[in-house]
């Protein structure tokens, strides 16, 4: 080419034989690197972003492609050739061929990027959707059960510029991104309704409950359940786990036991011969869950009593003669 021509593929980077998707690659990664919001102030850095969208415009474009690929040789001039040409066409770019300002260059990058291009500054924009906003809020297992209601306070952006309504903190007034600087975010006050059966790190959606956008539409809150631990069960998905004490007589004879569950308690048919760590089921006393409710696994475990008594002592020394099983048996080392 001339001196002085701007090459396209030199700008970008790239080979003449590159591949849409590796010229899409490279001007993403220059458009990054050259953004003005990046480089403030910096004229060559604006100009080489420029450069680098009039480059992508062309390339990407399979006829402007092919025109100058055939026509580049003319430098600036190859437009009115490709122009002129048999099957030629008329040269435009969405910004004028300099590229002057950035707004439709923005929305060229905004388009690539799937719409989630961040607005250059002082671009023309087109009216976003505000930012989704998360928050954590504590719950007891009973409240995942059963499902609850909760009062979330939610920041008010106006009070709170730096963060624009981001720094949500769920039932509180302190914005956490403010409330390192000691400002504290004015808030409203928000009744949510949990659902039966959430789980730690899941999301509640409330819709519109976000931080407002440049058009007005708010984003979404979500709502992230920090479930306590449970001084009796234990949860495993949509299944709870306990530990019950037994009688010896309990466990050698079988019985009618009470068990605790998140819905009150039940009976429970204990085998005669269970053992000590055997666990047993019953259907249908855990979590609510999509698929149905989970399972309680009850694991049993005998109590042997340390104050035995003189009489008591005998009767157990009666039994131990009477029976010959050996438990250890069959262990192998």
């Amino acid at each position: 080419m001339p001196p002085g021509t701007r090459d396209y593929y030199e700008i970008l980077g790239v080979s003449r034989s590159a591949d849409e998707k590796e010229i899409k690659r490279a001007f993403r990664r220059l458009a990054r690197k050259f953004h003005p919001d990046v480089n403030p102030g910096d004229k060559d850095a604006e100009r080489k972003f420029k450069e680098i969208g009039e480059a992508y415009e062309v390339l990407r474009d399979p006829q402007k492609r092919q025109q100058y690929d055939r026509f580049g040789h003319l430098g600036d001039a190859w437009r009115q050739a490709a122009a002129s040409s048999p099957g030629g066409f008329t040269w435009s770019t969405t910004a004028g061929p300099d590229f002057d300002g950035f707004g439709n260059l923005n929305d060229l990058i905004d388009e690539f990027l799937g719409g989630r291009g961040a607005p250059f500054a002082g671009a023309r924009t087109r009216p976003r959707r505000g930012q989704d906003v998360q928050a954590e809020i504590d719950l007891t297992l009973e409240d995942a059960f059963r499902g609850a209601v909760r009062q979330v306070a939610l920041p008010i952006s106006q009070a709170c510029p730096t963060c624009q309504g981001s720094g949500l903190a769920g039932g509180t007034s302190v914005c956490r991104t403010c409330g390192g600087r000691g400002q504290t975010a004015q808030t409203k006050r928000l009744e949510v309704k949990i659902p039966p059966g959430v789980r730690t790190g899941s999301k509640i959606r409330v819709a519109g409950q976000g931080a407002a956008g440049s058009a007005g539409e708010r984003g979404d809150l979500y709502l992230i359940p920090k479930i306590a631990s449970h001084p009796f069960f234990r949860r495993r998905g949509d299944d709870l786990y306990c530990d019950m004490p037994v009688t010896y007589a309990e466990a050698a004879l079988g019985a009618d036991i009470e068990v605790p569950t998140l819905n009150g308690r039940v009976t429970m048919k204990l085998p005669p011969g269970t053992s000590s760590g055997q666990r047993l089921r019953l259907a249908g006393r855990g979590m609510p869950g999509r698929r149905g409710t989970g399972d309680l696994y009850v694991r049993i475990g005998i109590v042997v009593p340390k104050d035995l008594t003189e009489e008591e002592k005998q009767l157990i020394d009666r039994l131990g003669r009477m029976r010959r099983d050996n438990p250890r048996a069959n262990l192998r080392a």
